[in-house]
């Protein structure tokens, strides 16, 4: 069962998932995302960086292999990338928007 993030620190290691409560929609290309919590009503818009990585979350791959999975397609040095994904994943562990697989 997942488990919420709000009062956890995401690492490079951490395994994330969208949580049955977060329905996630691509806006088209070059557009970014919304993010809508179901739960609430609340909408949270996202760049083309956070939709890619939200898109990539299955609960299966850690941040960190993520990030090498997304360096080439936004042609990022590999520790830059996974600086900005852990720092996105904890801002959106902190809105109950990702959830830690277990």
């Amino acid at each position: 069962m997942p488990t919420p993030t709000a009062l956890l620190t995401v690492s490079s290691a951490t395994r994330l998932a969208l949580p049955s409560h977060v329905s996630l929609q691509s806006l088209g290309e070059e557009d970014g995302g919304v993010l809508l919590r179901i739960d609430t009503g609340e909408m949270y818009t996202v760049n083309d960086t956070t939709l890619s990585f939200l898109q990539e979350l299955d609960g299966e791959r850690s941040v960190a292999d993520i990030a090498g999975r997304m360096v080439d397609a936004f042609d990022v040095e590999p520790a830059i990338v996974l600086a900005d994904l852990i720092e996105v994943a904890n801002g959106l562990a902190a809105e109950s928007l990702v959830v830690i697989a277990q």
